[in-house]
């Protein structure tokens, strides 16, 4: 039977039943399957509406970061492909952002917001209220970087992937263990396109390079 008294709160009604099915448990001979058993749909149910507001709460930081990003922003990949602000949203999931300082050709670093998308890592600079493209990265990671001794604790390497001249991007974080969450989840990211690519799952079509290119000559005619 349902108990009337959960229906329309918020998940930590389901949380709290949980904790007191757990105790009847501990309190309870072991032969009662039952109650087992409605433990382990209360953590399903608790996982499934964590993951539910974990998806919700990146769409909802992707769409502010789109609607802040400056539409005459346009940028080159190391690929080649052209980036552009509706390409935050096409058929991409935010993955994970955060603040990171991204070191340039001149050594020097800057701090850069930090989009990891399913296939791409975008840094975005804000200038004017706004938010332009700094670098993008599709990245992957190798064994013929620094040593460990000669990294910074906070730092992360990553290798540009996907072009003849690999190219390596050193970013920096707060903390040794932001940079390790970061380190993980883009692994995470790789692998997922490394399976998407061996199952022949295109991240781009000859349509979407055909429209990219024309929206940045539709932008440089109005430049000129």
């Amino acid at each position: 039977m349902v108990d009337m008294s959960c229906e329309g709160r918020k998940p930590q009604c389901f949380f709290i039943h949980g904790v007191v099915t757990k105790r009847v448990l501990i309190q309870t001979d072991s032969d009662h399957v039952g109650v087992s058993e409605a433990l382990q749909l209360v953590k399903e149910i608790l996982t499934a509406v964590d993951s539910k507001v974990n998806e919700q709460e990146k769409k909802r930081k992707l769409k502010e970061v789109y609607s802040r990003t400056d539409s005459k922003s346009i940028m080159r990949m190391k690929s080649g492909q052209m980036f552009a602000k509706e390409d935050l949203v096409r058929g991409r999931r935010l993955l994970h952002d955060g603040v990171l300082q991204l070191k340039n050709s001149a050594g020097r670093l800057k701090d850069v917001h930090s989009l990891l998308l399913s296939d791409v890592l975008v840094f975005l600079q804000e200038k004017d209220q706004k938010y332009v493209f700094a670098a993008l990265v599709r990245p992957t990671f190798n064994s013929h970087l620094p040593s460990e001794s000669h990294r910074p604790r906070s730092g992360l390497f990553l290798i540009t992937a996907g072009i003849e001249k690999p190219e390596m991007v050193e970013v920096l974080a707060s903390s040794k263990e932001e940079r390790n969450t970061w380190r993980a989840i883009i692994q995470d990211a790789m692998q997922c396109m490394e399976k998407d690519e061996d199952e022949g799952i295109p991240s781009e079509t000859e349509e979407d390079r055909r429209q990219q290119e024309s929206r940045v000559k539709e932008f440089r005619g109005i430049q000129h």
